[in-house]
């Protein structure tokens, strides 16, 4: 079964349409499928589209979170609620299509363990970013190419496709704001070589505005980086806990002694 997970704050204008586009394509597909929408609540009426929605689209599956926002940590309970084989994380923003998340689901079908999509390959788009944020975009990735020596070109796109079995290796997730892309991203290109890459084509915001300031998103980026490559340094020791199933055993009161 695939899930997507979709994280939504102030989301009320557009996730409709987005939810409507997702569940009319995965149904034509024939693919078994969830979607997961971790709503933070906030200033607007998402909660109570997701209401009005709960009836119509009982593929979706919308939970509420008070007292405790972050792009992050929305992923996270995502990740945790979703219940399928393959995990794609989405955004209620309809920057995303609907054909790149069945793109996904058939590349993990073939085996791979992760798929990145690409705004910036052959066949991908990228369409309505600003100037200055497509620059440190595309500088911010040039980094994370030269430094970690990875083939992928767009490591900061939150787009992205998982099999479960890889996704259970990256707990803990410690990233609780948007740099969770770059963790993610960063840990499964540590941990499988069977990564995909695939064209995306991205359109800006036709509704609302950016929840991203690009020098706060800049800061908690370079942090996951710093934390990231720390893991690269110890690189076969971290690959061997993150794959190592521990055995857990209850512990059961002692019968009393006679």
């Amino acid at each position: 079964m695939l899930s997507v997970i979709i994280p939504a704050m102030n989301e009320a204008g557009t996730i409709r349409p987005v939810l409507s586009d997702y569940v009319r394509a995965l149904r034509a597909s024939g693919a078994p499928f969830e979607i997961v929408v971790v709503n933070d609540v906030a200033a607007d009426n998402t909660a109570e589209v997701l209401e009005g929605l709960a009836g119509e689209f009982p593929e979706v599956h919308a939970f509420n979170r008070r007292g405790k926002s972050g792009y992050g940590t929305a992923v996270s309970t995502g990740i945790d609620l979703a219940k399928g084989e393959f995990v794609v994380i989405s955004s209620a923003d309809a920057c995303n299509s609907s054909e790149n998340i069945l793109d996904y689901y058939r590349a993990l079908e073939e085996g791979n363990d992760a798929v990145f999509g690409s705004r910036f390959m052959r066949g991908g788009s990228v369409t309505g970013y600003p100037a200055f944020k497509l620059w440190i975009n595309r500088f911010s990735n040039w980094m994370l190419m030269l430094l970690f020596g990875f083939r992928f070109n767009d490591y900061t796109d939150g787009f992205k496709g998982y099999r479960r079995t890889l996704l259970d290796q990256f707990k803990p997730l410690f990233a609780h704001k948007f740099n969770i892309t770059i963790e993610l991203s960063l840990k499964a290109v540590l941990l499988t070589d069977r990564i995909k890459q695939v064209p995306t084509q991205w359109s800006g915001r036709n509704w609302g505005q950016s929840k991203m300031s690009i020098l706060r998103v800049l800061r908690y980026y370079v942090s996951s980086l710093l934390f990231v490559l720390g893991l690269k340094v110890v690189g076969d020791e971290y690959r061997r806990a993150a794959r190592q199933k521990a055995v857990i055993d209850p512990v059961h009161p002692r019968a009393p002694s006679r």
